[in-house]
């Protein structure tokens, strides 16, 4: 089998994202709309990845119901290898419950189902060491993590690791994760994800720290503030791209695989940020965190004029 460009490994989920008037807090609210759609960090970034043409393929679990079906089913739309998704007999899909507002902030809710029974093999860390790049984001579980971990570890030398740990990750702190971070090319995070694994909103601090470790590149998304991306030890900051936002589910998942797509095609350092930023923009437009993702002509086109 041909060798694939980048592999995605992390939570497969079916999301069911409500609209409302405004999160409560013991309280009620109006639900104005609904949405359901496949979901998942790494999974989001992978199918935009392969959307645009990349050769992808991933490693994760679904249970053996209609949303895990329709999860494969969408990958396969767009071309994603998924002869390394186990089906967990027995078992439902990993789901995340989203309360999203008018202003497009939400809270997530997962219950992590079939993503907790998944353990990475022999076979997994073959399959991840013919790509070019893995792109790993987080699952439940102190077993899934360590298998996480022994994949990072096992690639070899010329295998790039894009890395997006989310709140989850973030929560466990820096010594449980420095290891993996040790092994990173590149480093995604949202500002509060970021202060939440440096215990520090010093962006500049939290950056050379990280690059002691080893991480390379450092991307850092700010919201309506846009984005910082650093490498060699020094950053620099790139406005967001007016949007009218709708939903925040799945913005960082966009911008990464905007910012990997320019990677993956050789584009320097500022072009990779400016592609994540419209990527992002285009996801902010719809809920659900696929909807609103462009084809690569959009994309360029947008980006690039």
């Amino acid at each position: 089998m041909e060798s694939v460009a980048i592999v995605g490994c992390g939570a497969l989920n079916w999301d069911c994202l409500f609209k409302v008037r405004e999160i409560v807090v013991d309280g009620e609210s109006i639900i104005e709309d609904q949405h359901e759609s496949p979901g998942g960090s790494a999974a989001n970034t992978i199918y935009a990845l392969a959307r645009w043409g990349v050769k992808a393929g991933f490693i994760g679990a679904v249970g053996d119901d209609e949303e895990g079906r329709m999860i494969l089913q969408e990958f396969e739309s767009v071309g994603v290898e998924i002869h390394r998704i186990r089906v967990i007999k027995g078992q439902r899909t990993g789901r995340v419950i989203g309360i999203v507002d008018m202003k497009g902030r939400r809270s997530l809710y997962v219950q992590p189902g079939a993503n907790l029974a998944l353990r990475l093999t022999e076979d997994d860390f073959a399959y991840a060491a013919k790509a070019q790049w893995v792109h790993i984001s987080s699952l439940i579980g102190t077993e899934v993590f360590e298998g996480v971990r022994t994949l990072i570890l096992s690639l070899p030398p010329d295998v790039s690791v894009s890395f997006a740990p989310g709140a989850i990750y973030a929560r466990l702190g820096l010594k449980a994760l420095e290891s993996i971070l040790k092994r990173t090319n590149i480093l995604f995070l949202a500002r509060d994800e970021l202060a939440t694994l440096m215990g520090t909103e010093n962006l500049d601090a939290a950056a050379q720290r990280l690059w002691e470790l080893g991480v390379e590149t450092i991307v850092v998304t700010l919201g309506e503030s846009g984005s910082w991306v650093g490498s060699k030890g020094k950053g620099q900051f790139a406005p967001s791209h007016q949007a009218h936002v709708v939903d925040t589910t799945g913005a960082g998942d966009a911008f990464a695989a905007g910012f990997l797509w320019g990677v993956l095609n050789g584009r320097p350092v500022p072009e990779c940020q400016r592609l994540g930023t419209i990527a992002a923009a285009f996801c902010l437009r719809e809920m659900g965190a696929r909807t609103g993702t462009p084809t690569v002509e959009e994309l360029l086109a947008i980006a690039f004029g």
